[in-house]
């Protein structure tokens, strides 16, 4: 049958054929009634290989679905594992080059990380939280974190561990790790129950000092002198180039800085290892591991137990297991095999969580948000936060405003948050962000509220000085309200020895003023001291209005001095203790206090009614804002540059004022500290030994770049 309709069909082409071609008409008419004629042939191969493809695709999808729906979904009696240094925490968002590796690092913010512990702290599902500390991966991605980031994470989980012991009877949390890279790791691993190190291990517990290198004079031996004008004795800000040490009111101030600082270290491990350190005994002012004292020298309290082991750290395995700062020795491998066997099926990882829990709040909430945007909901607020983080530097600046400038005219907001970590920078660029901050709060109202990171010192905390509240953590470093200013002379005499000769044309004296060749002298030094002193009179009076504070506290406070964050709220530097969560609070607080005279309407009413969990919710929307920055800054022996776009005010303005939409975060992360031990790119033998020509005009240049660059800058 089929054969016979196959030929009823070719006869009837080769007549259309004959046709078509006597009528002139084009030869193509012949392949496609061919292939019209084999279509009907092959159909029901055809059906059966697409309906093939639909049901592969089909199963396919559904199976990437169930796995989806498995990854979103959080089991009762449920079990965190966190793997805190392949957790890439960072502010700037996604990057390409862990979306890329094989290994595939959890990228979350800081943010992220201390809301998912608050998270965590209120779900009844989660019955357990293992964090591997271990840095058996290539780098351990988090081993730049500064104390005070690491403090708020240690307090978050203090919290969630003193809530959960409440709710739930056997709840666990264990922390495990080949060794301890650094004591601020150990100093988190202590708010879990149990802490096991492999036999190999170290606890690296010696608590905080500081060495610092000073340039003075090997620039001498170049040729180089330095004339320079502090405001105050505290302020070191260029003593590294203008010194051979540390003043004694700059040791005094850094020695009660650091002691500060340790005091907290082992304040909070001794509220972690309370259960431990109270069985072991340790003595006074003497070697721990060695000690023969009598009784009436032993150490009841805790702290300070941990701030004499401090003293004798660090500590090798079998060491910490004597006194009580690890509880067993086992290896990474077995730990890992054993939680598998217990509780494979309900164990999901910290990143999958803050991932799960996310979708279910937004899927909960996703018509509230929306109306959010639109009317004024009791207990709900959209913050704009705005991150500021390296050193402050004028051409970058255009960056922060634009920042502030969305946060201002973004309408959907009514609080902004700015997370600052800094440690200053140009006093020129300082003030003209203040300005920027005081714009918007005069322009929009808005209440302000700083959150200080590791550091906020200097012109960072000059910027913040006008929020409605700052809040930092106990171990932030912030003040050094101060200026200081400096300018390189470079002799004429050591460059002719190199081969270089100058020769100089001045219509007018001012015209020496910026030179490096010429020192200050007469009416030229009056002014430089003078332009340094009203700077500082500018800064002592940005605090002093700024803090509400009068003119004799500002001067017990100021003189260049740093505190920590602890002693800034004795001082009235700091309103509150507490992270970036405290901080959006505190902004959720007092936007909602600007609307209490504020009547609700009937609408909003029975909105409450319908969503219930709104009556007593204080959590806020955060809406995110863009700042970019990089983080080169005062490096003495590489000028580099990085052009940045200029946006104009008018533009930013017009555009925010259109977009209601939500912005992301993102900044160039940068330490705080600068690292000390890095070396430099000089000769090795430069202090020893004579250096080559090569070698000096190597160094000349770049100093020179960066001298001519830097001259006559103030800095905070």
């Amino acid at each position: 049958m089929f054969q016979q309709k196959l030929q009823q069909n070719s006869i009837s082409m080769k007549s259309n054929f004959d046709t078509n071609f006597i009528n002139g008409e084009k030869q193509n008419i012949i392949y496609s009634k061919i292939y019209s004629s084999n279509a009907i042939a092959l159909h029901p191969f055809k059906k059966i290989f697409l309906n093939s493809i639909l049901l592969y695709t089909g199963i396919k999808s559904y199976r990437q679905w169930r796995k989806y729906k498995k990854s979103m979904t959080i089991n009762s009696n449920s079990t965190i594992y966190w793997n805190f240094n392949k957790t890439k925490i960072d502010d700037n968002g996604l990057k390409l080059q862990y979306l890329l590796n094989e290994e595939n690092n959890d990228v979350m913010s800081f943010l992220d990380i201390i809301q998912t512990i608050e998270e965590i702290k209120n779900d009844d599902r989660i019955t357990g939280f293992v964090a591997d500390l271990s840095s058996i991966n290539e780098l351990a991605i988090n081993s730049d974190l500064g104390f005070a980031q690491i403090q708020e994470i240690k307090y978050a989980l203090d919290e969630l561990r003193e809530i959960k012991m409440k709710k739930i009877n056997n709840f666990k949390m264990l922390a495990f790790t080949d060794t301890f890279d650094t004591q601020a790791h150990y100093f988190l691993a202590s708010s879990f129950d149990k802490i096991s190190m492999e036999p190999s291990g170290v606890v690296p517990l010696t608590g905080f000092g500081t060495v610092q290198p000073f340039f003075k004079l090997i620039l001498e031996k170049f040729g180089i002198q330095t004339q320079s004008h502090v405001r105050n004795e505290y302020k070191n800000a260029v003593s590294h180039i203008t010194s051979t040490g540390f003043n004694g009111s700059q040791r005094k101030n850094l020695i009660q800085v650091y002691s500060n600082l340790t005091h907290q270290l082992a304040e909070g491990i001794a509220k972690g290892r309370s259960n431990s350190l109270d069985k072991i005994k340790i003595f006074k002012n003497s070697n721990v591991m060695f000690s023969l004292l009598n009784s009436s020298n032993i150490i009841d309290n805790n702290t300070e137990k941990v701030i004499e082991l401090i003293n004798q750290g660090p500590y090798s395995a079998t060491e910490a297991i004597e006194f009580g700062l690890i509880d067993n020795l086992d290896y990474r491998r077995r730990i890992i095999t054993e939680l598998k066997k217990e509780n494979l099926d309900n164990t999901i990882s910290f990143a999958k969580y803050h991932n799960a829990r996310t979708n279910e709040i937004q899927t909960k909430k996703k018509r509230v948000l929306k109306l959010a945007k639109t009317q004024q909901i009791p207990n709900h607020v959209n913050i704009s936060l705005v991150n500021i983080k390296g050193n402050i530097e004028r051409k970058y600046v255009d960056e922060t405003i634009k920042s502030l400038m969305k946060a201002c005219y973004d309408k959907n907001t009514e609080a902004i948050v700015l997370r600052v970590d800094s440690n200053g920078g140009d006093a020129g660029a300082s003030d003209t962000i203040w300005e920027a901050i005081d714009f918007v709060k005069k322009e929009s109202k808005k209440p302000i509220v700083a959150s200080l990171g590791n550091i906020a010192a200097s012109g960072a905390y000059y910027i913040v000085s006008g929020c409605d509240k700052i809040l930092a953590s106990p171990g932030t470093v912030t003040g050094s309200i101060g200026v200081a200013s400096v300018k390189p002379v470079i002799s004429k005499q050591q460059l002719k020895k190199l081969g270089i000769t100058l020769d100089e044309i001045h219509i007018t004296e001012g015209t020496k003023y910026f030179s490096v060749f010429n020192e200050f002298s007469g009416s030229q030094l009056e002014k430089f001291i003078k332009h340094v002193n009203d700077a500082y009179e500018l800064f002592k009076k940005r605090v002093m209005d700024g803090r509400k504070m009068d003119i004799r506290k500002i001067d017990e406070v100021a003189g260049g001095q740093i505190w920590t964050g602890f002693h800034a709220t004795s001082n009235g530097l700091v309103d509150k203790i507490g992270g970036i969560q405290r901080a959006f609070q505190e902004a959720a607080h007092l936007a909602l206090n600007r609307r209490k005279s504020e009547p609700y309407t009937k609408k909003e009413i029975n909105l409450i009614e319908k969503y219930q969990f709104l009556k007593n919710s204080e959590e806020p929307s955060i809406n995110i804002v863009d700042y970019e920055k990089p983080n080169s800054f005062f490096d003495l022996f590489n000028n580099k540059s990085l052009e940045k776009e200029i946006f104009a005010m008018d533009e930013i303005k017009e555009n925010s004022i259109e977009s209601s939409k939500s912005h992301s975060s993102s900044s160039s992360s940068s330490k705080a500290h600068r690292n000390m031990n890095q070396p430099l790119a000089i000769h090795p033998q430069a202090h020893k030994s004579k250096l080559s020509k090569d070698d000096t005009l190597f160094l000349i240049q770049h100093l020179m770049d960066y001298y001519i660059n830097s001259s006559n800058k103030t800095f905070v």
